[in-house]
Formats: structure tokens, C-alpha cells, sequence
């Protein structure tokens, strides 16, 4: 979950695709499993905006998450 400094937490999160340096102030909140891997890299071949950088940004066809499952 994001966290740009106190009384900043929201509701935004990230689903990191490959090795990816993530602040150490932001909060690791699950794990994807193996079919939501296989989601994701269709998702990351449709490539990325890059407005964070190369090769980091929003996808560039739209994603909507339907269904989750929390497990322990």
C-alpha cells in the first residue's frame, strides 16, 4: 500500500510485476499465486504508459479486478 509520508495512506496498491524496488515505507500486503501470475503477465505483455519511468506505469489496456481470494 502507498505511503507518501503521515496521514497519507489510502486505499492505492500495486501489483509488481518482476523485480521491483518498492519504498521501504510501503506496506507488502499478499503474495499472487500462480494463476494470478499467469493473469498478470498478460497483463505486462500488453506493456505499460511508463509514467513512472521505463518500463514502469499503469497498464495500457484497462484491468478491472472481479473476484479475489484471501487465504491464510
Amino acid at each position: 500500500m502507498a505511503n507518501a509520508g503521515q496521514g497519507t495512506d489510502s486505499s492505492q496498491f500495486f501489483l509488481v510485476y518482476g523485480d521491483s524496488q518498492l519504498p521501504p515505507d510501503y506496506t507488502v500486503v499478499g503474495r499472487i499465486d500462480d494463476a494470478g501470475l499467469t493473469v498478470l503477465d498478460t497483463i505486462a505483455a500488453n506493456g505499460n504508459d511508463a509514467s513512472n519511468g521505463p518500463n514502469d506505469g499503469a497498464p495500457n489496456e484497462p484491468v478491472t479486478i472481479e473476484t479475489m481470494v484471501i487465504t491464510a
